[in-house]
């Protein structure tokens, strides 16, 4: 009963119930991640990620939309339910891009010391894997359709 009653007092955990393929996991499990993450709301124009520089954590945007950009050239709007940041966890190198908040952004944040125990729950773990080959189709000039035709959602 308290974990139940911890559950629906902690915003983080509601936060995570309201992301596509996190939303399904049981209590103990959205708790258990949850506590990986802290909440950070930002402004438009702040910059969650610098081109260039060192990156220590990953952002899970929970509202609002930012733009990837590339030297100063957009590559992609981001939103509600998707990685920012990840790519430099894995590699540990700069970051090879900037991310900036085009309308205010509501934000999961995970340090890297987080990074691999955020890896060893497989939803998320699937999540980011999912999150990484849409970007590779995407720079690769895959047609959109697909992934709408063979989204997992699409696959049983």
């Amino acid at each position: 009963m308290r974990l139940t009653r911890a559950v629906k007092n902690d915003p983080k955990v509601a936060l995570l119930q309201g992301i596509p393929g996190l939303s399904g996991l049981p209590p103990a499990e959205l708790t258990s991640l949850a506590s990986l993450f802290d909440e950070a709301c930002l402004d438009a124009g702040a910059v969650l990620a610098h081109e260039g520089e060192p990156g220590r954590e990953l952002f899970l945007i929970v509202e609002g939309e930012a733009v990837v950009s590339l030297r100063g050239d957009a590559l992609a709007t981001v939103g509600a339910g998707e990685f920012v940041g990840e790519m430099t966890l894995f590699e540990r190198v700069p970051r090879s891009a900037t991310v900036t908040a085009l309308t205010p952004v509501r934000v999961l944040v995970a340090g890297a010391g987080s990074f691999g125990t955020l890896l060893a729950h497989p939803v998320v773990l699937r999540r980011l894997a999912t999150t990484l080959a849409q970007r590779l189709r995407a720079a690769q000039g895959s047609p959109d359709s697909w992934s709408e035709t063979y989204a997992p959602s699409a696959v049983a």
